[in-house]
């Protein structure tokens, strides 16, 4: 598929001025990238610093502008700038862009100020997009300086070097890096983000004759906590994948390794959920050591192995596997830390340490069958309608609604947000001709009225139709907040949400049964005082603005859904699946309130899940109530005052049972693992 957008201020074209990138392979293009880098967070640390200025302006020792935004004890905490940036896509046509070094940002004292963490990079919003995978090339030169044995040097970098909590929204999609021959310290992508995070249909090659090249995707910093990594090749190498962030998750579905020299895919103390590992390796496939690796393998071929290795190597660690094929070497090596009852080359399910259970019932996982998310046709761009052809101003001022009503009325089956801030003040029907809505990852907000409603979506889908519809691209930041939810599905329509973030209110509920819901990296985040000391009336107490954490961050009644990667953080029910069909890939979740809530018989699945910031409530971090629940998942606090005590609350027929914390295997710190928890109803579901 080729991406092509309409002419906007949202899309950077590195090829167009002022940047005019040679995408023939003739001139090296590095400077040139880096200063895109560059401009972009360039305008982030302007803002930041503004923030940090009116904050020293005030004397109170606790002042508060917003809850990431405050003074604790006269101490700084200023995680985001106040106001961000205008969004932009930093995009690629098709064409070979030569570099010779990294293509990354080098801002000095690029960072936050967080007073218990401080020095946090500021790497958020970069959106790499290329036309299309195998057209858009990124080529390091032939025997590059920089790039010799022993070192670990990217091609492309989203970070430098340091840790970051804010990386959200970080995304590379449809290009081919090509780190040439001769660079055996190459790696080809270093990846970070937090929260919601992307990399899709990339591919990553060394045409050195005997492959060589450091690693091929990496993620080395610690708090990486979010990414969905989706249809991503790698030849050659020595390792494919390695990923070996400390703490929190990143998932990674249609993964092909090839030609690897070490490991096809090597992990360390990381969450990590990986469906569909396609591996072609004399070496293994996948290699994890490290006390707090938890890594789940599902759905895999692990093909021309050799007779005395074995596909997968674990040290240590928590391991779950299933529907494994392998072809010329042994299956598993554990290390002695489990014992091993796997033989022969194919592996039906397997999870060490587990699986637990606290009724009468069978001990496999439910094993919920899996759709692909839909492949919507990518439009022309003469068919796109921007709402601010209908005039929307996109300036944070004036409402938007009527406007944005107006292009979602016209016809058009593409409706796009140009890079703004848009103001919502009541429901916006989508109807059944719109079958993209592209946010462009514009910003919202919510007006009084559309605040203070309760259970009510600001975009409701009303239509039927046989064609899915799909939103994407967006960040709504903190004045996007309140009672109300950003999508409200009304109708059975397939849906599907992809590459979003509300920051400060619920993000979906559908009130019509039925229907199929795909969600690919979605990301919530219930909480904080939005808007306090920017809006005209400042609200700067949790208690006295329109809010609250009894509504769930994702609701879904009666419903099938199949989400990769999700993220739903501080409601009280962050996730509620109600007589649905829920499975989950990849899945971090923060603060006491329960993250999944399986009742009226529903079937949830969750392949790979953390649980960070427990505050040791009263609120179990799974419920099943009389449903049927399977989950293999951790949890990963990060001090000493944080933990989760209840893991597992299962109800049959009003009886109650518990897992705590302290039954189930030792983690790090405060953290244990759940390995493979399972919990039927004596007519599970089949």
């Amino acid at each position: 598929m080729n991406y092509k957008y309409p002419e906007c201020s949202a899309v950077v074209d590195v090829t167009k001025p002022p940047y005019n990138a040679d995408n023939t392979g003739k001139t090296d293009c590095t400077a040139i990238l880096c200063r895109v880098f560059n401009d972009i967070c360039g305008e982030y640390k302007a803002n930041l610093l503004k923030t940090k200025e009116m904050l020293e302006e005030q004397q109170d020792p606790n002042a508060l502008i917003t809850f990431e935004i405050r003074k604790v004890n006269g101490k700084h905490n200023v995680i985001f700038a106040e106001e961000l940036p205008l969004k932009k896509i930093i995009y690629f046509p098709n064409g070979t862009y030569l570099v010779s070094d990294t293509v990354s940002y080098s801002i000095e004292e690029f960072r936050n100020i967080l007073f218990d963490r401080p020095y946090m990079e500021m790497n958020t919003q970069l959106r790499i997009k290329g036309e299309s995978r195998d057209g858009v090339i990124i080529k390091l030169k032939d025997n590059c300086k920089g790039f010799e044995h022993g070192n670990d040097r990217p091609v492309i970098s989203f970070d430098q070097a340091g840790t970051s909590n804010i990386a959200m929204s970080n995304m590379i999609e449809d290009i081919t890096v090509n780190i040439g021959k001769g660079n055996p310290g190459a790696t080809g992508i270093r990846y970070f983000a937090n929260n919601t995070g992307a990399v899709r249909n990339v591919k990553i090659i060394s045409e050195d004759p005997e492959f060589r090249g450091n690693s091929g995707f990496e993620v080395t910093q610690k708090y990486i906590s979010a990414g969905l990594v989706k249809n991503l090749e790698v030849i050659g190498f020595t390792y494919g994948v390695k990923v070996t962030s400390m703490l929190l998750n990143i998932c990674f579905e249609h993964l092909t390794l090839k030609n690897q020299k070490r490991a096809g895919f090597y992990t360390m103390d990381t969450v990590v959920a990986i469906r569909d590992m396609q591996s072609e390796n004399t070496v293994p496939a996948l290699y994890l050591e490290g006390t707090a690796s938890f890594v789940s393998l599902i759905d895999a071929n692990l093909s021309g192995g050799h007779p005395a290795e074995a596909a997968i190597r674990q040290k240590w660690g928590q391991l779950y596997l299933r529907n494994i094929k392998c072809e010329g070497y042994e299956l598993l090596k554990d290390g002695g830390c489990y014992a091993n009852p796997i033989e022969g080359n194919y592996l039906e399910e397997y999870c060490a340490g587990g699986p637990v259970t606290l009724f009468d019932n069978d001990k496999k996982s439910l094993n919920l069958p899996v759709e692909e998310t839909p492949e919507i046709p990518w439009e022309s761009p003469e068919k796109w309608v921007s709402v601010n052809s209908f005039g929307a101003k996109g300036d944070g001022i004036t409402d938007d609604t009527e406007a944005i009503r107006a292009a979602m009325n016209s016809g058009a089956t593409t409706v796009y947000f140009d890079s703004g801030k848009y103001l919502v003040d009541g429901v916006i029907e989508i109807p059944a001709s719109v079958n993209r809505i592209n946010f462009m990852f514009c910003d919202l907000l919510s007006g009084k009225n559309i605040s203070a409603s309760h259970r009510t979506g600001a975009f409701k889908i009303v239509d039927e139709s046989e064609t899915p519809l799909i939103i994407e691209d967006l960040l709504a930041f903190e004045l996007f907040y309140g009672y109300c939810t950003l999508i409200e599905h009304a109708s059975k329509r397939t849906l599907i949400l992809s590459d979003m973030q509300a920051q400060a209110a619920s993000l979906y509920f559908n009130s019509v049964a039925g229907g199929k819901v795909f969600i690919e990296n979605v990301g919530n985040t219930l909480g904080g005082v939005p808007g306090a000391g920017v809006r005209t009336e400042p609200l700067p107490f949790e208690d006295k603005f329109p809010y609250s954490r009894e509504v769930p961050s994702f609701e879904f009644n009666g419903q099938t859904v199949y989400a990769r990667h999700l993220n739903p953080e501080r409601s009280l029910h962050e996730v509620v699946n109600n007589g649905g069909s829920l499975w989950v890939h990849g899945c971090k979740t923060e603060e006491e309130g329960t993250a999944f809530e399986t009742i009226g018989g529903g079937n949830t699945e969750i392949v790979g899940f953390v649980a960070a910031i427990g505050l040791d409530k009263e609120y179990p971090l799974i419920l099943n109530d009389n449903s049927n629940t399977s989950v293999f998942g951790t949890t990963f606090c990060m001090n000493i005052n944080q933990r989760w005590t209840i893991l597992v609350k299962e109800v049959r027929n009003g009886e109650e049972r518990f897992i705590h914390d302290i039954d189930m295997p030792f983690h790090y710190m405060n953290n244990h693992f759940l390995p493979l928890y399972v919990g039927k109803k004596k007519q599970a579901f089949m």
